[in-house]
């Protein structure tokens, strides 16, 4: 047999090859698919990713929310437990929004003698507690008299704040008595501001390390209406942070440390299916070449695109895409989980 019908014939062979199956590629030559098999690993360690990640998601949004619910009943006066509407409750006395009003700064002042969880007030770069401060928004100048169908008002906002630290209600008005005296008909809201700091520990029985958590918290009086009935918001911003100072011993730090490994294998399975991909992609290039040379040399013809389309495997370059996109999904995810911040 000649050189030519030999290349003829193995050029046949790897073309026949190379467009089997995995399953008809192991009968023909007893190759173990590789590919297959890291693919279907990689799909079962990604999904248990998946599904460990999320729950550890679940705890964190549990944790918000439960917050959200407990500083509701700590702070605001007669909380039923089930927001009224778009709002959390309303009250619609002056008295009532006098109350309200104490009710929030007593218990702040008290904080740590009522708050059953691990919460604390929030301190600057010096040690020192963060202010809580109430701002008053109003119109300028105003005077109504709905007997008589008449008012004179200066739409024109003004805005006064005051800041102190956690001091009872009873010091607050004593020192700042004016300030308290509302013109409830020129009165359009009141915000209180403050923020405390808490830390997450039930994330230690779901093997993590704790997080910690600013909360800037807002309570709202909303009489922005004037129709007699005062909406009380109250809006929690969550800040989550690496704890600087943190011992834990026990199951916690080992199992992290086994989800931290777990993921290095992930890595190492995408980076593996990577490399069996462009090795694959590779060859067929090679075999593209192969085939056109033959065809030049033998009909003098070249291949169509159509033909030459038939040797990209569109599969390889969506799975080279995934790996890459599950490599740095990964990494970030050890990231958040050893608690590193760049």
């Amino acid at each position: 047999m000649s050189q030519d019908l030999v290349k003829e014939e193995n050029l046949r062979d790897d073309l026949r090859y190379y467009f089997m199956s995995p399953c008809e590629k192991y009968r023909t030559r007893r190759h173990i698919p590789w590919k297959m098999g890291v693919q279907i690993l990689k799909i079962v360690m990604i999904t248990t990713q998946l599904v460990l990640f999320g729950l550890s998601n679940q705890l964190v949004v549990a944790y918000k929310e439960e917050n959200t619910m407990a500083l509701k009943n700590l702070f605001l006066k007669d909380y039923s437990g089930v927001d009224e509407d778009d709002f959390s409750i309303s009250v619609y006395t002056q008295r009532a929004v006098y109350d309200s009003l104490f009710h929030v700064i007593d218990q702040y002042s008290r904080l740590g003698q009522l708050s059953v969880g691990p919460i604390s007030y929030a301190e600057d770069e010096d040690g020192r507690t963060k202010l809580i401060t109430i701002c008053k928004e109003y119109y300028k100048r105003g005077n109504l008299e709905p007997s008589d169908k008449a008012y004179d008002i200066d739409a024109q906002l003004e805005t006064v704040c005051m800041s102190n630290g956690p001091k009872t209600a009873k010091e607050w008005k004593t020192q700042n008595a004016s300030f308290f005296d509302l013109d409830f008909y020129r009165l359009v809201d009141i915000k209180i501001t403050f923020q405390l700091k808490g830390i997450n520990l039930q994330t230690v029985r779901s093997r993590e390390l704790p997080d910690c958590y600013s909360f800037n918290v807002m309570i709202t009086f909303d009489n922005q209406c004037h129709s007699g009935l005062v909406k009380i918001f109250l809006d929690i911003d969550f800040e989550s942070s690496a704890c600087r100072d943190w011992k834990i011993s026990g199951t916690a730090e080992k199992n992290t440390h086994y989800l931290l490994v777990f993921d290095g294998f992930v890595i190492l399975v995408c980076i593996t299916s990577a490399a069996l991909c462009t090795r694959s992609i590779i060859l067929a290039v090679r075999l593209l070449k192969r085939f056109s040379l033959f065809f030049h040399e033998n009909f003098n013809r070249k291949v169509c695109e159509d033909d030459q389309k038939e040797f990209l495997n569109g599969w390889y370059v969506l799975v080279i895409i995934s790996d890459v996109l599950a490599i740095i999904g990964s990494i970030l995810k050890m990231e958040i989980q050893s608690k590193v911040t760049f």
